[in-house]
C-alpha cells in the first residue's frame, strides 16, 4: 500500500459514496495513444471525455472516440458550440460519430469569446435536428459549482433548466458534469440543491487530479475558476508546498461530509493536469484505503 493510501487509512470513515462512485476522465484527443490504464484503477465501461478546442483537427476526436471504444471504454466527445465554423461541421461530426457508434456527448458552449461560427450556445446544439437521427442517447450538460465568471447566477440557473427541458422533449438521458473546485462542502451543497431541482439527475463532480500546487493554481485562473482558488493559495506555505503534488482528498471528505446521502447519482469526473497516471493511481490507492478503513471499523 502506498504512503498516500496509508494517510488516508488514519482518517476516520465518513460517507463512503465518494470512494465508490463511478469515476471518469477527461483527456485531449492526443492524449489517447498513449492512455492504457490499469483495470484496477480504472475498469473497462468507464467514461473517456474527450475535449473539442479550437484549432484543433475534429478528425483527431474522432480517432480517438473509435480507440477509447475498442479498448472498452465509453467515449464522451465533447462538442463546443463556439469552435464550429460552420453547421454543417456540426452535423458531420454528429454523423461521423454516430456511425461508429458513439452515443454520448457532453455539449458546451465552448471558451472563445469572439468566434465566426452560427452557434454560440449549448442549447443550440442540443435543439439542432441532427440529434434526432442521431446515435446520441445521452446527453451531459454543463455545472458551475461556484458560479460562472462571466454569467450570473440566475443565467446559469435558466439556462441549466432550458437544456434539461430540450433533452426531455427529444428523449435523452441528461447529466451534469461540472467544472472542478476545491471547496468540497460548497460542491456538497451545489449536487444537493441540483437533486432537490431535479430528482433523480446524475452528476458528475469535477475534480482536479493529482498535480503540483502551482498548476493547479495556473489551471484554475485559465478556467475561471474563482472563489476557491483562495483556499489553494493560502495552502503556498513553505517551498515543499509548492512543489509537492496534490490529490483531491480532503475534497472528496468534505463533498462526502457536506452530503452524506446522495439522493440521485453523484459521479466523480477528474481533470488529470499533472497526467492521467497519477490520478488513476491514487484513486485506486484511495478506493482501497477507504474500503479496507470501512471493513476494519
Amino acid at each position: 500500500m502506498t504512503k498516500t493510501s496509508e494517510t488516508l487509512v488514519d482518517r476516520p470513515v465518513l460517507s463512503t459514496w465518494a470512494a465508490q462512485a463511478d469515476a471518469s476522465i477527461e483527456l485531449a484527443p492526443e492524449q489517447v495513444r498513449n492512455f492504457s490504464p490499469q483495470a484496477e484503477h480504472f475498469p473497462r465501461g468507464s467514461r473517456v471525455f474527450l475535449t473539442h478546442l479550437t484549432g484543433k483537427p475534429e478528425a483527431l476526436q474522432v480517432e480517438a472516440a473509435l480507440r477509447i471504444q475498442e479498448m472498452g471504454y465509453v467515449a464522451v466527445p465533447h462538442y463546443g458550440a463556439r469552435n464550429f465554423k460552420t453547421e454543417k461541421d456540426f452535423v458531420d461530426l454528429i454523423s461521423t460519430h454516430s456511425r461508429n457508434g458513439i452515443s454520448e456527448a457532453l455539449f458546451l458552449g465552448g471558451n472563445p469569446p469572439l468566434f465566426a461560427g452560427p452557434m454560440g450556445e449549448s442549447a443550440q446544439l442540443l435543439a439542432h435536428p441532427v440529434l434526432k437521427d442521431s446515435a446520441i442517447k445521452t446527453a451531459f450538460v454543463a455545472g458551475y459549482p461556484e458560479g460562472h465568471p462571466n454569467i450570473a447566477e440566475i443565467g446559469l440557473k435558466d439556462a441549466l433548466r432550458r437544456k434539461v427541458d430540450i433533452c426531455r422533449d427529444r428523449s435523452l438521458e441528461v447529466r451534469v458534469a461540472s467544472q472542478f473546485a476545491f471547496d468540497g462542502r460548497m460542491i456538497g451543497a451545489w449536487a444537493e440543491s441540483l437533486h432537490t431541482e431535479y430528482p433523480g439527475l446524475a452528476v458528475h463532480v469535477g475534480l482536479a487530479g493529482v498535480t503540483s500546487l502551482t498548476k493547479l493554481i495556473r489551471f484554475s485562473m485559465m478556467c475561471g475558476v474563482g472563489p476557491s482558488i483562495a483556499a489553494l493559495r493560502r495552502s503556498a506555505n513553505g517551498l515543499f508546498n509548492i512543489i509537492a503534488d496534490r490529490n483531491p482528498a480532503e475534497v472528496l471528505e468534505a463533498m462526502a461530509a457536506s452530503y452524506p446521502e446522495p439522493t440521485a447519482p453523484v459521479h466523480l469526473h477528474f481533470f488529470p493536469f499533472g497526467g492521467w497516471e497519477k490520478t488513476l493511481s491514487w484513486f485506486g490507492d484511495y478506493r482501497e484505503a477507504r474500503g479496507q478503513r470501512a471493513i476494519d471499523r
